[in-house]
């Protein structure tokens, strides 16, 4: 037996009332209720939420060891998928599974399967061991990859995998939710199942779980599981570690750790509803670097400002500014930064546009103001 392990059960811990962890659930509980003031446009914010979705994939792949930096992950967005090297690839893998979840979460059911499917999605085609080993717990002795030293015999897995999915869909009052979510995460690292990527897992898995339990509001908030539970990768694994011990002080300590970076990380993507906010601080400063002084005449620097302070125009805001150009001559305009990806039509109505924020060029600018504003509290 593992030297750790005293019960085939998992318990939840239930705090003190004076407990820093009972003040971070009683603020996650404000925040999943709270709707906050929106302007916003939801196509800006949609756009937002997909750039997210890839920084929070390069979090959860350098937690893990993969040291691919923001800026080579971006510009290796735009290469031929047969020659991104595996690293990028291991990353985009991560984003489209963060992707999977939002597109199937009413319909995803908690059981061992799911989390063998979530492996498969990240780990197949990467390399010929990973394919080889993806969506199967590790077995046997003679593993490469060494599991925890506490972390139970690889014959174990499936008993822990079952208590760990019993704990998930056993009912409590919604109060217990965070508490939860952040206890089956430290389990499961615990646990150990696979033989690689067991962290992307655990983070995909709070994910899904911090979605299903409505912590991204009514609203549509954007969750990072990465940048939210782990704002320091050190502190991260120093509390996990704590934990494996399954002392009880040590628990509370990882909840409050990651309870704590889950509440600040909510509270920051609200501040992005706040149109003032985003467009001040955020993308009005991206397109004032020195790149688009070579890109853009003076025309298009007067679209750009249409589009960024309206959010969604059409051609007829352009011809107040230009009354004396024809029609024809506005939409050549529009047509030439459509081609250069800096504007995008809407879906339902080709007559509308809007600001592209993932244009190559003006995500790594975006990347870079959020970076600047604390959106991004880990090592670059």
């Amino acid at each position: 037996m593992s030297p750790r392990v005293k019960s085939k059960g998992f318990k939840l811990p239930v705090p003190d009332f004076s407990s820093p962890v009972t003040d971070y659930v009683m603020d996650l509980e404000y925040l999943r209720r709270h709707r906050p003031m929106t302007s916003t446009d939801p196509i800006l914010y949609r756009q937002l939420s997909g750039v997210f979705k890839d920084l929070d994939a390069v979090a959860s792949a350098r937690i893990d060891g993969n040291k691919t930096g923001l800026s080579k992950f971006l510009e290796a967005k735009e290469e031929d998928p047969e020659i991104k090297g595996r690293k990028t690839i291991e990353i985009d893998k991560i984003a489209q599974a963060l992707q999977f979840i939002d597109d199937n979460l009413n319909t995803i059911v908690f059981y061992s399967g799911f989390l063998t499917e979530l492996h498969k999605l990240i780990r197949e085609d990467l390399t010929k061991e990973s394919s080889r080993n993806a969506g199967k717990f590790r077995r046997g002795t003679d593993d490469e990859s060494q599991p925890p030293e506490l972390a139970p015999e690889s014959h174990q897995i499936d008993i822990y995998i079952d208590s760990l999915i019993t704990l998930i869909n056993k009912e409590y009052s919604n109060k217990f939710d965070a508490i939860k979510t952040m206890l089956v995460h430290q389990k499961f690292l615990w646990i150990h199942p696979f033989r690689e990527a067991n962290g992307h897992i655990s983070r995909l898995l709070s994910y899904t779980m911090l979605k299903r339990y409505g912590f991204d509001g009514s609203h549509g908030r954007i969750i990072n599981s990465a940048m939210g539970i782990c704002p320091d990768i050190q502190q991260y694994l120093f509390y996990l570690k704590k934990a494996d011990s399954n002392n009880d002080k040590a628990i509370m300590d990882w909840l409050a750790f990651s309870l704590k970076g889950l509440r600040d990380n909510l509270v920051r993507m609200d501040q992005l509803y706040d149109y003032t906010y985003l467009k001040d601080e955020i993308i009005n400063p991206a397109l004032k670097h020195p790149l688009f002084d070579r890109l853009f005449t003076d025309q298009d620097r007067l679209i750009m400002g249409i589009a960024v302070d309206k959010q969604v125009f059409q051609a007829a805001d352009i011809r107040t500014f230009f009354p004396q150009k024809h029609p024809t001559e506005i939409s050549k305009m529009l047509r030439w930064l459509k081609d250069k990806e800096l504007i995008i039509n809407l879906e339902d109505n080709s007559r509308k546009y809007a600001v592209n924020l993932r244009n190559k060029y003006l995500v790594k600018l975006i990347v870079a103001r959020l970076d600047k504003n604390g959106f991004l509290p880990f090592e670059k």
